[in-house]
């Protein structure tokens, strides 16, 4: 699911990548430097050289800020060794201003500053990579991509609301993997069967994109649903014609079940307006009396529900 952590069941949508991981890496990594068995080691939240998730895609923070870090500003790298530093969607800061990757190294530059933070956000295809130090070797450890292979048949819970591919899922819904995909591999809607368990409730919008599709219920007195969920609106007209050349009064059943119901006649003819007493009778019937008995159908008889 996009954003900033990786949930099993999850999907980065910038990479079309199955964010499976069945732990949770935090966009923010708290960085600390402690002496272990005689040599610098770096801490990640508190845990020594603890291997870093970065998604591709996924924006990271790498934190310095911590004083134990001074003299060993961390770079990623191709490599164990500063030589293989890797700088694509890396960029720098020092005390919240953007630096070049010669300054953020420069130890005299690093030390003096208070926040020390590395930005990362890894591109689709990344090569395998390493957090060290510049200065000194043997304090970090590799970087992997967070996600795990799939198999066929796996199934997912989605953990966090979001799109998966270009489908909206929700927390509770399913994800069932139907074709197999190697660890940090993409992938495609197609690859998938989503089950929703937790569907929307639609909402009213001005424009179709902007509406959520989703539940929704239908006024009974507005609309039919009939078994196989097809939605009507429902019949509140009617029109028929009057008139033989010689009667006055007409009645018109127009079965609607309601005394709220306007009538309108006009001339078939002329189409004009034409004005009668009309007569509610019952909640299906009305009565329109004329002056002038009109001729053979020639008055249009129209009635709606309101």
């Amino acid at each position: 699911v996009v954003g900033g952590l990786t949930y099993k069941g999850g999907y980065n949508a910038s990479t079309n990548t199955p964010d499976l991981d069945s732990s949770t890496s935090a966009a923010t990594y708290t960085i600390t430097v402690s002496n272990a068995s005689g040599a610098n080691k770096y801490y990640v939240g508190g845990i020594q050289q603890q291997s870093l998730t970065l998604i591709p895609g996924t924006a990271y923070v790498i934190d310095q800020d911590s004083a134990t870090n001074d003299g060993h500003p961390l770079i990623l790298s191709t490599s164990a060794i500063a030589s293989g530093n890797y700088q694509t969607g890396v960029t720098y800061e020092l005390d919240g201003v953007a630096e070049t990757y010669a300054n953020y190294t420069n130890t005299t530059l690093f030390n003096a500053a208070t926040t020390r933070r590395v930005n990362v956000t890894l591109p689709v295809g990344a090569p395998s990579l390493n957090y060290i130090c510049y200065i000194h070797s043997g304090m970090g450890n590799n970087i992997t991509n967070g996600n795990i292979a799939i198999a066929v048949g796996d199934t997912y819970t989605v953990t966090t609301d979001g799109l998966f591919f270009s489908e909206q899922v929700r927390v509770g819904d399913f994800l069932i993997a139907e074709t197999a995909t190697a660890a940090g591999a993409g992938s495609a809607l197609a690859n998938w069967t989503v089950v929703q368990s937790n569907i929307d409730i639609a909402t009213a919008a001005a424009t179709s994109g902007a509406a959520v599709k989703g539940i929704a219920g239908y006024d009974s007195a507005d609309f039919t649903v009939d078994t196989t969920g097809y939605v009507q609106l429902a019949v509140k007209t009617f029109k028929g014609s009057v008139g033989n050349g010689a009667a006055l009064s007409y009645t018109v059943t127009h079965n609607l079940n309601s005394f709220d119901v306007i009538v309108q006649l006009y001339d078939a003819s002329s189409y004009d307006t034409v004005y009668a007493d009309i007569v509610r009778t019952s909640a299906n019937v009305v009565t329109v009396n004329f002056t002038t008995a009109p001729t053979t159908n020639d008055i249009r008889v129209l009635i709606q529900e309101i």
